[in-house]
């Protein structure tokens, strides 16, 4: 669904939009849309041409990359983040696919009239580089850790992740989320036997439990300590395996 954007105080916030004149926001500002989408509903595919980048004004955007039968996570935009940033550098196509994990509200701002206005602020655009850099650095510690650490330690960050970011229900045995082993194989950059696997491997040793489609952290403590594994000292070769001293 579609409808016009103004009035839009939030964009206005935070970088580029700030640097902006009054003039060039008035110029700006009606063409930008206010777009809603359904949970699960595309926002744009792999492949896609360039025609907007989007501010997150309310919900949360799932990034995917499709290899074959396979679907991988590469990041989570949550509201008050921008996405497709990459587009204003090199106007190629959408390198990821955009869906809606929830209800979701953006800002389509249209690419063409934003790069011309950000040609005549170059400290404007050096902030979009930042953020850019920003989010290339986080996809590629995803890439290294589906690379160089084992599959039970990356689904311990991820389930680690998914309770620091939102409000978990409150077990019996301890803080859980409510999941799919196929959004867990997505996050986790696995098919969903190797997830089915590595979550039985977990739970033996203690940490957690499952239970039709919810997973419970038995022990917080030892999963955290297990999450703390880093791809870099992986490579090294300076980290013992993920799983040395947790049986």
């Amino acid at each position: 669904m579609y409808q016009p954007a103004a009035p839009i105080p939030p964009i206005t916030q935070i970088p580029p939009f700030s640097e902006f004149a009054e003039a060039e926001l008035a110029e700006l500002l009606p063409r930008v849309q206010r777009r809603s989408y359904r949970t699960e509903e595309t926002i744009f595919r792999e492949g896609d041409p360039p025609a907007f980048i989007y501010y997150v004004l309310s919900g949360e955007i799932s990034l995917t990359l499709t290899s074959e039968d396979r679907r991988i996570s590469v990041g989570k935009f949550p509201a008050g983040r921008l996405l497709g940033i990459q587009t204003i550098f090199d106007n190629g196509p959408q390198f990821v696919s955009a869906t809606a994990l929830s209800p979701t509200t953006v800002l389509a701002v249209p690419l063409g009239e934003l790069l011309a206005i950000l040609r005549r602020h170059p400290d404007a655009l050096l902030k979009m580089a930042g953020i850019f850099a920003h989010q290339i650095r986080g996809a590629a510690r995803l890439v290294a850790e589906m690379q160089f650490l084992d599959l039970p330690v990356r689904l311990a960050k991820r389930i680690l992740d998914l309770v620091d970011a939102s409000a978990p229900a409150a077990g019996r045995h301890g803080p859980a989320v409510r999941i799919t082993q196929k959004e867990l194989s997505e996050l986790a950059g696995a098919t969903r036997g190797g997830v089915n696997r590595a979550l039985k491997r977990l739970e033996h040793l203690g940490l957690i439990r499952t239970s039709r489609g919810t997973i419970t952290i038995s022990a917080p403590d030892r999963l955290r300590r297990l999450a703390e594994q880093e791809p870099l000292p992986m490579i090294l070769g300076v980290a013992d395996p993920g799983l040395k001293g947790l049986d």
